[in-house]
């Protein structure tokens, strides 16, 4: 190789770029100068697995983007190498967001107790010869990254899909405005969401399986409270251990006070009026794993979502905070960060109904949690962008530390320029957000008897 000319010699160029496109094909886990989990195992930030060029988006930008700049449809171009494609047009119809340095904590996006499970069951994860997922001693997956290093997109995708909130249990409340290409709010729903987690579990007693349900990956429970033609409807997923296999769907329908069964193949329509998410959309892939196949598209540094994102949560904030805050904007605004190391993973999916040709989800390499992903339709045109925030609530994990999840959503059609944007709270009346609580179990309340003891009358 040519010696290169040290008088005009750019680091930047010589090392970052060239280096990422050099390993965009090659698959070692996290890292470029060692692997992340080591210095997690230490104690340590991520600073030491990166050349500084990649921890900093004014150096990586050679000076164009800084940490404080606003970025809005005047100045997108100096993102769009580094940004998804969703976003650019997002930013070109009128969003807005903030730039701030790189987080380099680790846990700033996964719990303690999570990382702490993932080096104590280091190298105990197997996929079979479908790509199922179990524990190299027999049985389901025992809890934390199954795979901290992976090397395949499938293990990439199953690090999120296994447990995507990383909590034995949880309960959110959220309310949703769907908002018009006017920029008018055409619907506001008010939603309690549960997810009980019935294998991999690490604080809630039975863990780290629930053995009545170890055929079972999950649970989830939505109950509407608002608008009134939905109030009190209820809608339990049974997610299955086996990621071949669709959910099954029990709604509780107050009119008829009856529990009924129903389909879980209508994954590609909205899921309520107005709204621009469908089944398959939620906590941004859905579907069981194996119901799509997975390939790696790149990996390089992109923009992401900064941990300082508290939603409504933010005591005080207003429309022209950078957290996306709780006024029903047609753009909330947000403060996002350059990630040193992205995961490209496009996923083809092979469901009946399936009205999209690709979805390519951007895995963040360090949290192992993808909070945006862009969605092609059929023709092969840009359609949907998903924007899902994490970010601290403040509340205790019930762990020895505090909830990291959700504080914000976006789902983006951008082909009707409608959006469903979701705000996450603390509180709403009496229900409170809460994770890994003993009085949050699958008979108490996400099987269809629950459901019909706790329904409105």
């Amino acid at each position: 190789m040519k010696e290169p000319n040290y008088k005009e010699f750019n680091y930047f160029d010589y090392w970052t770029r060239r280096d990422f496109l050099k390993r965009a094909g090659a698959w070692a886990g996290a890292g470029l100068l060692q692997p992340v989990l080591s210095l997690i195992g230490e104690g340590k930030s991520i600073a030491a697995a990166y050349p500084e060029e990649v921890l900093s988006v004014e150096k990586y930008t050679k000076g164009r983007v800084k940490p404080g700049m606003i970025i809005s449809k005047e100045n997108v171009e100096l993102i769009k190498d580094i940004a998804p494609e969703g976003l650019v047009v997002e930013l070109q119809r009128g969003a807005q967001i903030k730039i701030a340095e790189t987080t380099r904590r680790p846990e700033a996006k996964v719990a303690r107790y999570w990382l702490e499970a993932t080096l104590r069951n280091k190298d105990q994860a197997v996929l079979d010869s479908k790509g199922q997922l179990w524990h190299k001693g027999g049985g389901p997956w025992i809890g934390g990254f199954p795979f901290p290093e992976p090397k395949t997109a499938l293990e990439a995708i199953w690090d999120y899909k296994f447990s995507p909130r990383r909590y034995d249990n949880l309960r959110v409340i959220t309310t949703t405005t769907h908002i018009d290409t006017n920029g008018s709010v055409v619907r506001l729903d008010e939603i309690i969401f549960m997810q009980i987690q019935t294998v991999g579990r690490l604080v809630v007693d039975p863990k780290p399986i629930v053995p009545q349900y170890k055929d079972e990956l999950h649970r989830n429970l939505l109950t509407l409270n608002k608008p009134f033609d939905s109030y009190g409807l209820g809608i339990v997923n049974t997610v299955y251990y086996d990621a071949a296999r669709l959910p099954e769907t029990d709604l509780y329908i107050p009119t008829l006070r009856r529990t009924r069964r129903v389909p879980s193949t209508q994954r590609f329509e909205p899921s309520s009026p107005y709204s621009v998410a469908y089944t398959t959309d939620f906590d941004i892939q859905a579907d069981p794993v194996l119901t799509w196949s997975w390939t790696l598209a790149g990996r390089k540094p992109m923009l992401g979502p900064s941990p300082s994102n508290l939603g409504a949560r933010a005591k005080g904030a207003t429309k022209d905070d950078f957290v996306f805050p709780d006024p029903p904007a047609k753009f909330p605004r947000s403060t996002w960060e350059l990630r040193p190391e992205m995961l490209l993973l496009d996923g083809v999916p092979h469901l009946p109904g399936a009205n999209y040709s690709k979805k390519r989800v951007y895995l963040d390499a360090i949290y192992l949690i993808t909070e945006q992903a862009d969605i092609w339709d059929t023709a092969g045109k840009l359609w949907k962008y998903l924007l899902f925030i994490w970010g601290d609530t403040g509340v205790p994990d019930n762990a020895g530390g505090t909830a990291l999840d959700l504080t914000g959503i976006s789902f983006a059609d951008l082909q009707r320029d409608f959006h469903s944007n979701v705000h996450f709270y603390n509180r709403i009346g009496n229900i409170d957000f809460k994770v890994n609580s003993p009085d949050l179990s699958t008979d108490d309340w996400a099987t269809g008897s629950a459901m019909l003891r706790r329904a409105r009358r």
